[in-house]
């Protein structure tokens, strides 16, 4: 071998590997999870849709060649979702106390402590054994004055409840207004499964004024999302 001809050897090898061969990379494996990025997952996980979808994608299937219908039996999972604010029964207009205003809200005569549960507004949903993931948020305020006289330790609690257990819950929230965000994934059995929001206030006390509006919450939503097995 002359030298012109080792020099053109040389050129098409780098590092070992042939550059006029296509690079094949490390495949990882998902049962064993030696997986170093999300590339190689991709690569595995891929070429098992691609067998058990025979082949088939959006771009070979004819325009609506499944209906809704068909897409929820064969689903791997479902959702719901409802709108909760303070139930109405709990809620003193302003105009009764202060006429011409529009601060709506609780007072202490409808209220004397302990949990408060929003029976008004729950999630009522039939779940298939698997994953539940429930999350809710709201905005609410809270009258510093009206519950403790602007004394220190007023605040405000939220809780998300599955099937009346706690499954979500804020500490003492001591800002007069904010945002609440609760997140809660379970296992669930196959059934009826009921989700319903929760408050808590400080009981009234000597500095408790009983007939100013203190609390009220709205814009709320509650989220379930079940992930079969």
């Amino acid at each position: 071998m002359n030298s012109i001809q080792a020099e053109q050897k040389q050129e098409q090898h780098v590092q070992g590997v042939p550059t006029n061969m296509p690079i094949i990379a490390k495949q990882g494996e998902i049962r064993t999870k030696n997986i170093i990025d999300g590339e190689e997952f991709d690569n595995i996980y891929n070429s098992s849709v691609d067998v058990i979808n025979a082949g088939m994608d959006r771009e070979n299937l004819p325009t609506n060649a499944f209906t809704f219908d068909k897409f929820k039996d064969f689903a791997f999972h479902q959702y719901w979702h409802t709108y909760v604010k303070m139930p109405e029964d709990l809620v003193t207009l302003y105009d009764d106390v202060i006429p011409n205003t529009n601060w709506d809200g609780l007072i202490y005569e409808d209220y004397v402590g302990s949990w408060i549960y929003n029976e008004k507004y729950p999630l009522k949903i039939e779940t298939v054994e698997g994953n539940l993931h429930i999350e809710f948020n709201c905005w609410y305020w809270f009258d510093r004055l009206a519950i403790n006289g602007n004394v220190s330790g007023d605040w405000v609690q939220f809780a998300v409840l599955l099937n009346n257990n706690v499954v979500a819950e804020t500490h003492f929230l001591y800002q007069t207004k904010g945002q609440v965000h609760l997140v809660a994934s379970l296992p669930v059995a196959t059934g009826p499964q009921e989700i319903k929001v929760a408050f808590k206030l400080p009981s009234r006390n000597s500095s408790s004024t009983l007939n100013t509006q203190m609390f009220y919450y709205s814009g709320g939503n509650l989220l379930a999302i079940n992930r079969y097995r």
